[in-house]
């Protein structure tokens, strides 16, 4: 008996989940959401990005449209308030308000795809076809009915077991255990398909990334390079990115050839990570690489805190052995084989953890060297890298007192000290480039000209050493993003500066978040200089941090396009996490991308 019950029950909650009308409150409110996911974020949106913000967007709106009648019913019977509409004035309002919904939406996404075409040409993009933005809107509108039948077959299921216990449980009780009934049943579901399905995938293809060697790439033939047959670290336990890390980037010739002047070799050291390898004990290897190969004789030791699969921005790599004339070493560790938002997810403490071991590491070492024989001292990072190497200070006045320099590129917002430096920045400075100090040590840098005037083109004080640079793009929205975008407008909107923003962009509660977050996957592949791709730009940034005049290498002769490194290398660097493990080297490539990198240091003025 008990099984038949269980059984008209389970039909009647696919019923319900399936035929039960559209609440009038909901449908609204998912209208009005429709509406302003159609409003501008930073970058040109795929149909993908369409269909994120439509589906979130209308689950919002639906959500507190029915909420808002559900409670205006309430107080108008409280208050004893009864409405009456005849059939036909009510048949009226219906055709009338349809019309009206009908030519808003209409409107509203005519007016949103005229913004996309704005932004893509803000961020100097080709763009989108007309069935991009067809495509990603349907499937949006789908993504939200399934949202909401899935929300219908949980009050469903609830109901369902009210009617199961009712007989047997007393009124009060029936109420709690249905409720954890339906908890626990959504929790198992979610367990199944979020971790088991997706979560599970994504870490077991993560993992099979870093482990997969391309047989494009070669182990480096330098003994300055982690890899080689001379170093400690074996080139299978590099990792992907270390792998490619290593085997980029010029050799003492080519970069003497550039430069017309005599170069060293420059050093590269990486160590992988591994399940039987602990932080403690990777960090202890990158110092043992250090030792072996002299890296504590160089003029310049920049530490690297990578992203969430070790990556690291060979913009910044190369600018700095070309610089320096070789006269360097680079050196990082790899803590996770998970892409940066994965790590995000799953563990937050890694990249800080990261960043503070290696570099307390290697300040130790170095404060028992004298110092007339220490190298400069460097730290960088880029995204979740630049927001794990924040971790080894405690505040801005720290970093200047034991770094010689420093460049982020792309920092997260929610990046302790960088909250500090807007909160103590100069007041009516741009959120996206405060101003701390008149730019005595610190400047943000929307672009490369703001290194020696600020966003307004106001002059800075003379710049002195230790010399840090902020890099945040205006539309990368890596470094705008954070949690808080749910319930609060940032200054940054509010404002609404940026010479790659459209000025029409908006705050709205909940809908920006996720506008901002369907951004970020993409925007390492836009055009160098906006969103999150650091591209030229970090070659005058370098410059001025490591105080280097690039007028030296404009005397050298134009042979970055002749002949291949003998490091090897791969193809010009592009997005970090999301391009997974190493690709395929051409020569070729690598040859355009070392003479994009002589070129922007030719380009630099004489240092100030």
């Amino acid at each position: 008996m008990l099984r038949g019950a269980g059984r008209i029950t389970g039909q009647q909650v696919r019923r319900t989940a399936l035929r039960a009308p559209l609440d009038t409150g909901g449908f609204l409110g998912a209208s009005a959401a429709s509406w302003i996911a159609t409003s501008p974020s930073l970058l040109p949106r795929t149909w993908w990005m369409w269909t994120t913000n439509f589906g979130f967007s209308q689950i919002y709106g639906y959500a507190t449209g029915a909420l808002t009648a559900h409670l205006l019913a309430r107080g108008t019977r409280a208050l004893g308030l009864e409405v009456h509409i005849t059939a036909e004035r009510r048949r009226r309002a219906r055709l009338l308000g349809g019309a009206a919904l009908t030519g808003i939406t209409a409107y509203s996404w005519v007016r949103g795809v005229l913004r996309q075409r704005e932004i893509s040409y803000l961020v100097q993009q080709e763009p989108k076809n007309l069935a991009t933005h067809v495509v990603g809107t349907v499937a949006g509108v789908g993504a939200s009915i399934g949202a909401l039948l899935t929300a219908r077959a949980v009050l469903a299921t609830a109901r369902m077991y009210r009617a199961l216990l009712r007989p047997y449980l007393p009124p009060r009780v029936v109420g709690v255990t249905s409720l954890l009934l339906t908890v626990a049943t959504v929790a198992l579901v979610a367990e199944r398909v979020v971790r088991g399905r997706i979560l599970e995938r994504a870490i077991e293809r993560a993992e099979a990334t870093n482990l997969w060697i391309s047989p494009d790439i070669a182990p480096p033939t330098s003994p300055l390079r982690s890899g080689s047959r001379d170093s400690l670290e074996e080139w299978t336990a590099l990792g992907a990115q270390g792998r490619r890390i290593v085997s980029f980037g010029a050799d003492a010739r080519l970069i003497s050839e550039t430069t017309g002047a005599p170069a060293m070799e420059p050093i590269r050291v990486y160590a992988g990570k591994s399940s039987t390898r602990s932080l403690d004990e990777a960090v202890d290897a990158v110092l043992a690489e250090l030792d072996r190969t002299g890296a504590w004789d160089r003029e310049v030791l920049v530490l690297f805190t990578g992203t969430g699969t070790g990556w690291l921005q060979e913009w910044s790599l190369s600018a700095i052995e070309f610089l320096t004339g070789g006269n360097c070493a680079t050196a990082s560790l790899q803590y996770s084989v998970y892409t940066s938002a994965l790590n995000y997810i799953l563990d937050r403490r890694g990249p800080q953890q990261a960043g503070h071991q290696l570099f307390h590491a290697v300040s130790r070492r170095l404060e028992r060297m004298p110092r007339t024989q220490r190298p400069r001292l460097f730290v960088a990072g880029e995204s979740l890298g630049s927001f794990g190497g924040h971790a080894a200070f405690r505040d801005l006045p720290d970093m200047l007192a034991r770094v010689d320099g420093a460049v982020w590129s792309g920092t997260p917002g929610f990046t302790p000290i960088w909250r500090e430096l807007v909160a103590k920045s100069r007041p009516g400075s741009p959120a996206i480039a405060p101003i701390l100090d008149n730019g005595r040590h610190v400047r943000v840098v929307t672009r490369p000209r703001e290194l020696h005037q600020d966003y307004w083109g106001g002059l800075y004080e003379p710049w002195q050493s230790p010399r840090i640079v902020y890099a945040q793009h205006p539309s990368d929205p890596v470094a705008w993003w954070e949690p808080s975008l749910l319930w609060e407008e940032p200054a940054w909107l509010r404002e609404r500066v940026g010479h790659d923003v459209t000025p029409a962009i908006r705050w709205f509660p909940w809908i920006t978040f996720w506008q901002i977050a369907a951004d970020m996957p993409l925007s390492i592949k836009v055009t160098a200089g906006h969103g999150h791709a650091y591209h030229e730009e970090l070659v005058p940034i370098w410059a001025a941090v490591l105080g280097t005049d690039g007028a030296g290498v404009a005397a050298g002769r134009d042979t970055a396009t002749g002949g291949d490194s003998a490091v090897g290398g791969a193809g010009a660097p592009g997005g970090a996490d999301t391009l997974g493990g190493a690709a395929a080297i051409d020569p070729a490539e690598q040859r355009r991308y070392h003479r994009r990198i002589v070129e922007a240091i030719r380009a630099l003025g004489p240092a100030d």
